[in-house]
């Protein structure tokens, strides 16, 4: 047998993990997401407060400008069913409507044609959402100027629930008697 003839095999290289790869490849994943999953936690939780900030901003405006167009008073209440008023203390995290007050009964009935906009909530538990005044626990109610036709100043503050743990800020929602809705973000006041 000279050199020439006598070959070497090469030897096959493996396809797949050996157990010892693939357990530290999942140590791994596993160490990344116990990471992520607390900053997951916080974007939603910040996002579902903008969110509803944002919503009862525009619902305070759009209810104001439309007793102004209308010359009739106009409200906005806690629903929990986007069609009729609540009547219950408290419920304003679960949604509100905005509509016009056509009978003059504190009240917004869609089937009157009413109802000018809803809004349904579908954040978690843990949010606030507490009027300022308790003038404000069931409904704000715009004269047909502008104005409110209770309370001094409309108010709400908006919270997740995990503010002092978690360090969200309180969002508040302030007005005059005839002034724009206007958003604080108090820093300095937690949850």
């Amino acid at each position: 047998m000279s050199m020439k003839e006598f070959k070497l095999k090469s030897v096959s290289k493996s396809k797949g993990f050996t157990l010892i790869e693939m357990f530290t490849l999942l140590g791994i994943v596993g160490v990344a997401v116990s990471f992520a999953i607390p900053e997951i936690r916080s974007a939603i939780v910040k996002s579902e407060i903008v969110t509803v900030t944002n919503e009862m901003i525009l619902s305070l405006k759009l209810a104001r400008s439309e007793a102004i167009v209308r010359g009739k008073d106009t409200i906005v209440c806690s629903s929990t069913d986007s069609a009729t008023c609540s009547k219950t203390d408290g419920d304003w995290i679960k949604g509100w409507i905005v509509g016009v007050d056509l009978n003059n009964d504190n009240s917004i009935q869609e089937a009157n044609g009413e109802l000018l906009w809803a809004f349904k909530s579908n954040v978690s538990s843990i949010m606030t959402i507490t009027p300022s005044d308790p003038v404000f626990n069931q409904l704000v109610s715009f004269s047909y100027n502008g104005w409110l036709n209770d309370g001094d100043a409309v108010g709400f503050d908006i919270c997740s629930g995990l503010g002092a743990v978690e360090g969200y800020e309180r969002r508040e929602i302030r007005s005059s008697v005839a002034g724009e809705p206007k958003l604080t973000i108090n820093a300095g006041l937690k949850c």
